[in-house]
């Protein structure tokens, strides 16, 4: 797998942190860098799931790992091919459960040329 840029998307209902655990794993075995896209409204606050995840981004970068954290406010399908072309991303990693990405992403994919990862669980992958 020749993956250099690999792409986290997250949106307001995401509540699962497994595809960010496998991208960073991922990651950090082939040297790839992580950009992280979270979609949400312009006043929302800052949930306990968006913490997490900005604790998990913090602690990769104190271990040297290349990551990128985006805020996304425009329409999903605008930003996520946005972001793919201009930083070419190589992959995509989604959670299993996070049935609203999966669909949303499913859309966009027809459109490019990039590979998306289902995490199931830990040790369960789906290669889409």
């Amino acid at each position: 797998m020749n993956t250099e840029n690999i792409l986290v998307p997250f949106d307001q209902y995401s509540k699962d942190l497994r595809s960010l655990y496998h991208a960073f794993s991922l990651a950090e075995r082939i040297k790839a860098k992580v950009f992280v896209l979270f979609f949400k409204q312009e006043n929302d606050i800052v949930t306990p799931f968006e913490k997490a995840c900005m604790n998990m981004i913090q602690s990769a970068c104190e271990e040297e790992m290349s990551v990128s954290f985006h805020i996304a406010n425009d329409l999903f399908q605008n930003e996520i091919l946005n972001i793919i072309n201009t930083e070419h991303i190589d992959l995509i990693v989604i959670s299993a459960g996070d049935s609203n990405m999966e669909s949303s992403i499913k859309a966009v994919v027809p459109k490019l040329s990039v590979q998306v990862i289902k995490v199931e669980d830990k040790n369960n992958i789906n290669l889409n």
